[in-house]
């Protein structure tokens, strides 16, 4: 097993710093890297504004090796992935931008993957917002738009005599029951699928290749490819890529507490607690116990509070939850 790189006797010049830096990147590449190695690596971060530059340097480099470094990048990733001890840490997570979020300000951090979606989506986004943000937007005929966070979408143009959106990467709630008269069809493209509601409230979520379709009230149509259904009130279904799920009933009062400021968890997971968390809050809370990843959790919390959360995970789960800086929280 590697040892994690020992600097504490080495002269801090320009050629050691370098040298110390890539050895700390070999570490945290190799797949037995440990949430002590994370420790280690941030004390010695913080040791000087020159030393967070050296391994924010050497992180962009392992970054920037090309196709070569894929195959590189793929053997550490394996070795993670088959590793036995529960500690370590995984090279994704490492130089995805979380830890150098912790190594200090002087480092330069490269957002993480997921964060905001893809560029190709900011980049063609009409309105989004930022971590943490909601925002409504009023349209036409009546029709009004909650974005949550990390939400991107553009207006369509090709939707006939239907006013809709392209749902890029995030989550919005669309209220078109207060139109008068003979109200038009709002239509969500979202991934591969298209979702049509007239008179409905409902929800769509597309986080990565996955898109999830909640009506709360009213009736929507759902359309992927050749494939057609309909959701009734309190009905939600996902489709991902070409495949098209089994529409589900489900309590809305949980999945849509986001609009009023509050998370709902129901016997969930700690692990996708801690993916949801992530959406709403800089930094990363990462649950490195795989056992405990699968522990349940039930709770309302308010969004604009949801430090109190890990609270509850240590008394109620009995983990240990380390802060770091940088909004960075180790659960194990």
């Amino acid at each position: 097993m590697k040892a994690a790189p020992d600097t504490s006797t080495r002269p801090a010049t320009p050629r050691a710093l370098q040298q110390d830096a890539h050895a700390w990147v070999r570490r945290l590449t190799s797949g037995e890297a440990t949430v002590a190695d994370a420790q280690a690596l941030q004390r010695w971060c913080e040791a000087s504004p020159e030393h967070a530059s050296a391994f924010a340097e050497a992180r962009r480099l392992w970054r920037d090796l090309g196709p070569a470094g894929e195959m590189v990048r793929a053997r550490a990733a394996s070795a993670a992935t088959h590793s036995p001890r529960m500690t370590r840490m995984s090279r994704r997570w490492f130089l995805g931008g979380a830890l150098a979020s912790a190594a200090g300000v002087g480092a330069a951090v490269v957002a993480p993957a997921g964060f905001w979606g893809s560029m190709t989506a900011m980049a063609g986004a009409d309105y989004r917002t930022a971590t943490g943000e909601q925002r409504q937007i009023a349209m036409s005929e009546g029709v009004t738009l909650d974005l949550n966070t990390r939400t991107s979408i553009a207006m369509l143009t090709g939707a006939g005599p239907h006013q809709g959106v392209d749902l890029l990467d995030g989550e919005i709630a669309v209220d078109n029951t207060g139109s008068a008269g003979n109200a038009a069809a709002f239509v969500v493209e979202a991934g591969k699928g298209r979702v049509t509601g007239t008179r409905a409230n409902f929800e769509v979520r597309h986080l990565a290749s996955q898109v999830c379709v909640t009506c709360v009230s009213g009736s929507v149509g759902v359309s992927l490819g050749s494939q057609r259904l309909t959701l009734a009130a309190q009905q939600q279904v996902i489709y991902e890529g070409q495949r098209l799920g089994a529409v589900t009933s489900v309590d809305t009062t949980a999945t849509s507490a986001w609009r009023n400021g509050v998370l709902v968890f129901r016997d969930t997971p700690l692990a996708q607690v801690a993916d949801e968390i992530n959406r709403y809050r800089n930094g990363r809370v990462v649950v490195f116990d795989n056992r405990l990843a699968q522990s349940r959790l039930s709770g309302r919390y308010r969004i604009d509070r949801l430090g109190e959360i890990f609270a509850q995970i240590q008394e109620v789960l009995g983990a240990r939850v380390t802060h770091l800086p940088g909004g960075i929280v180790l659960v194990g």
